[in-house]
């Protein structure tokens, strides 16, 4: 019985002892692997690489002594001179000798009217004034030689002063039965028909000068103090499908500006002895704000868009290189370059944006 117990002792420790050793060696072997896992990976190192260089097209940086600040806009032709012409004195349409349309120099006979019932006024007022004139002739003989009184001659004076106006009056009525046109020009609109009798004041033809015209353009308020009366404008115009070109003098510009566009009307003056220009007609006129001197133009393509600001690529020593630029007017395809690019930069105008800061670039035509 002692023996059986004891042996089942020995037993059970052996079982406890086994047991025992796995489980230390399980622990180990999980530390160790924790602990592995802990451990940070060996990196691998890629061989690095150069980048290939990039093709781009480049220009040499240069400045115009001069450029033009210029801008283009709309404007309407407008004749010279539109003038109304108004009948002085009452009577019937004898004679109408230009017909509409005619071309009419300043003193040209437009309008006759009958002076059937001004004529006899005027015959009768020069015999008065004739008559008046005789006596005091005869007056003034009579008081040299004291036969008359200082009061007869001043009489007849008095009488032949009133015979006199009244003579001119007459007469200036019966001049004025004849219309003339006041200034040279184009018959454009004959308002009363021959026969039909008309009274003072009545509007009868008009007459449009459009050897000289105005080019009237608005001009916006950021550009009107650019300008001033006498400077030279170019006008565009088409005619008969071809494009021409012709220059005015600024000879009206407005105090006022419109409230609503906020544009001061400017009148260009030339002229039009070609007739090349017609009332009404739209053209294009260039006005030039001024002159800038060693300016630098560079294609608009080049500029790159930044988030603050604008930049371009430059290639120095084969290596790219960006600059931020400023800009100024823009001409066309080509923006004007007032900071960052001096004369002799190797501006990139293609390619440029496939290049970096410091990458190498092989120049191509």
């Amino acid at each position: 019985m002692g023996d059986k117990s004891t042996k089942k002792g020995k037993t059970n420790n052996n079982w406890l002892r086994r047991n025992a050793i796995k489980a230390v060696i399980i622990l180990v072997a999980i530390a160790v692997l924790a602990a592995i896992m802990k451990m940070p990976a060996k990196k691998r190192e890629a061989p690095a690489t150069e980048a290939p260089p990039v093709n781009v097209t480049v220009m040499t940086v240069t400045a115009e002594p001069q450029l033009a600040d210029t801008f283009d806009l709309p404007a309407v032709v407008e004749p010279n001179r539109i003038v109304t012409v108004s009948a002085e004195v009452s009577g019937r349409v004898e004679r109408i000798p230009p017909e509409e349309g005619n071309k009419v120099s300043a003193g040209d006979l437009l309008i006759k009217l009958n002076t059937d019932l001004i004529l006899p006024e005027f015959e009768s007022a020069k015999a008065q004034a004739e008559r008046d004139q005789i006596e005091f002739d005869r007056m003034t003989n009579l008081t040299k030689g004291n036969a008359a009184t200082q009061r007869d001659l001043d009489n007849a004076t008095f009488q032949l002063a009133i015979s006199k106006a009244r003579l001119e009056g007459i007469r200036a009525r019966l001049e004025r039965t004849s219309i003339f046109a006041p200034t040279t020009g184009v018959l454009n609109d004959l308002l009363i028909e021959e026969g039909e009798f008309v009274d003072t004041g009545n509007p009868v033809a008009q007459v449009v000068d459009t050897d000289t015209v105005k080019v009237v353009v608005e001009i916006p308020e950021r550009d009107i103090a650019f300008f001033a009366i006498g400077e030279k404008a170019e006008i565009f115009v088409d005619t008969k499908g071809q494009a021409r070109s012709l220059v005015g003098t600024i000879t009206f510009i407005s105090e006022l500006a419109d409230p609503k566009t906020r544009t001061t009307r400017t009148e260009i003056t030339l002229g039009n002895k070609e007739r090349l220009l017609r009332s009404g007609q739209i053209v294009h006129v260039r006005l030039t704000r001024r002159i800038l001197k060693d300016a630098v133009l560079i294609p608009l393509l080049a500029v790159i868009p930044m988030e603050d600001s604008k930049a371009v690529y430059v290639v120095n020593s084969s290596l790219a290189k960006r600059r931020e630029v400023e800009l100024g007017i823009i001409r066309g395809y080509h923006v004007q370059v007032t900071h960052g690019l001096e004369p002799g930069d190797k501006l990139i105008i293609a390619g440029h944006r496939f290049v970096a800061p410091g990458q190498k670039v092989n120049i191509v035509p």
